[in-house]
């Protein structure tokens, strides 16, 4: 008998992580575990009668998001189970695309990746599995020297969650000439704005509804929180920025590969900034996938993360110091702190995890 490849190993833990995130969050499960996707449903009476998000009622989420929820809802019809069922079908081809993009970045270990407490309990959760196969697919292309490709499908990712915009300059700053780097952008703009470009004629009013409402969102398991106690406070939340800021800069400047200064970027941003909710962690799996000297960490970070769910509901007040969904993130920034102090006080930089593998 033939023995599998690589690929079809990896294709093979994407559906059996699929599968176990379907049916950790399906709605027809007795006990079954929150997940936004499902909240959405039951807090938008627009969704249920049809309605197309961002364009036909404010949905804070961008564009590209609107349109993989309004897609679902066609496709599964006026139940929840349909919704969610034809939600998580879109999802199998996120996973599948993840799966071959870890192949290309991480090689065999790329496998187990795709199988993390992240991505089954905070898979069919939210958007963060589209964004984060985007994001990879992009990597592989961009390393692989597709240039524009990747940009590309760098600004199709920053329609479904804007954090990509933090990686183009990785991108950019790697490019030989201005023509080239003018070009870049050209490309992440194209990728972007289909799915822009119909909200904002339809419905102007979307960008500074979207604005308007992160701005006024509170502290959210960040490690902010535990210096004011207070989930709102404004110097708690300006502190967060400028550690986010300083570590923002570090990070561009400093001289290490992609796939590492992405990594450090990322992070830099999830360490400072005032939301880092558990489904954000997807971001960071092609990174420490291909790193190998974060894996040591990994194990506390995911756990870390995947309790946040697990706990959030066992106290009347979640986002607050010394309640367990607040100590898991602790927990959770520790361990991402010092991932990102591995990357950056590495002297010697493996170049091997600037390639991908075959």
């Amino acid at each position: 008998m033939k023995r599998p490849s690589t690929l079809q190993l990896a294709l093979t833990a994407a559906v059996v992580s699929w599968g176990l995130s379907f049916y950790l969050h399906h709605p027809s499960v007795e006990g079954n575990v929150y997940s936004d996707v499902n909240s959405f449903w039951w807090r938008e009476n627009h969704l249920r009668q049809g309605s197309m998000p961002c364009i036909q009622y404010f949905f804070e989420y961008p564009p590209g998001a609107c349109f993989i929820v309004y897609a679902a809802r066609l496709m599964g019809g006026a139940s929840l189970e349909g919704y969610y069922v034809a939600f998580s079908t879109l999802s199998l081809a996120a996973y599948l695309a993840l799966a071959w993009a870890l192949t290309r970045l991480a090689g065999f270990p790329g496998i187990f990746f795709i199988l993390m407490p992240s991505m089954v309990v905070y898979g069919i959760y939210n958007f963060d599995h589209f964004f984060t196969a985007l994001l990879a697919v992009s990597l592989v292309m961009f390393l692989e020297g597709r240039r524009r490709f990747s940009h590309l499908l760098l600004g199709l990712a920053f329609s479904v969650k804007v954090f990509t915009v933090l990686l183009l300059p990785v991108y950019l700053m790697s490019a030989g000439k201005k023509r080239e780097a003018f070009d870049g952008l050209n490309y992440f703009v194209a990728g972007a704005l289909p799915a822009a470009i119909p909200v904002l004629a339809l419905n102007p009013s979307w960008m500074v509804e979207f604005l308007n409402y992160h701005m006024g969102w509170g502290i959210e398991n960040s490690w902010t929180v535990w210096l004011s106690s207070d989930p709102f406070s404004q110097s708690a939340k300006i502190l967060g920025y400028l550690t986010a800021f300083i570590l923002l800069s570090r990070s561009y400047l400093s001289n290490s590969p992609t796939i590492s200064k992405g990594f450090m970027v990322l992070s830099a941003w999830l360490l400072g900034s005032p939301t880092f909710t558990p489904q954000m962690a997807v971001w960071l799996i092609p990174f420490t996938a291909s790193l190998t000297r974060l894996w040591v960490f990994v194990p506390l970070f995911e756990a870390s993360n995947a309790a946040i769910i697990f706990t959030w509901f066992m106290t009347d007040s979640p986002t607050y110091p010394w309640t367990p969904p607040q100590t898991m993130s602790l927990m959770r920034i520790i361990a991402l702190a010092a991932m990102w102090v591995t990357m950056y006080s590495s002297k010697v930089l493996n170049r091997k995890n600037d390639r991908p593998s075959n």
